[in-house]
């Protein structure tokens, strides 16, 4: 992973970064304040990672590896967009109902990056621990998976970045 991505990462994957922040929820019984996914891609022989994170305050990022000079590409959203922030809080509330089927870290361990292209990391991120799990993408769209809610909203999620930004290009376009 390239040094400014593992950057952002850690960045979302402490809760700290939110102790002084006005209207912090910690959802469910492990009282979650961030939750999201990671996947990797192989482009070429070099594998990259994209990062999608979302906190109780609506905030929502999501990251990936390319090939600018810093290695990283972003997009943060949530705020003034409605339906981002929707999907977004979905994928939360799944997630803070899910942590007894993860593995579970003290606060501030390291999430493993996902083992293998087309494996998805799914985490929440409360004061105390770091839950995780990680699950072939294939089984993930399965209905059945408990996970499905989810990653299902994680992608509604990430397809509403792309749209965000689509707009974004568009209006600088006729600008």
């Amino acid at each position: 992973m390239k040094q400014a991505y593992i950057n952002m990462r850690n960045f979302w994957l402490d809760v700290k970064n939110l102790e002084n922040r006005k209207g912090v929820i910690e959802i469910g019984p492990d009282k979650i304040s961030v939750a999201g996914i990671e996947m990797s891609m192989q482009d070429g022989s070099e594998t990259k990672h994209l990062f999608l994170a979302t906190n109780s305050l609506g905030d929502s990022s999501l990251y990936f590896e390319n090939n600018s000079k810093s290695g990283l590409g972003g997009v943060i959203g949530g705020h003034g967009h409605e339906a981002l922030q929707e999907a977004a809080a979905r994928m939360l509330a799944h997630a803070s109902k899910l942590t007894g089927e993860m593995t579970s870290a003290p606060a501030g361990s390291e999430l493993p990056p996902p083992s293998a292209v087309q494996m998805v990391r799914l985490f929440a991120v409360s004061k105390e621990k770091l839950f995780y799990t990680e699950l072939p993408e294939a089984e993930l769209r399965n209905p059945e998976n408990n996970f499905y809610p989810f990653f299902a909203y994680s992608q509604q999620t990430l397809g509403l970045f792309r749209q965000q930004e689509m707009n974004a290009s568009s209006e600088q376009a006729h600008s």
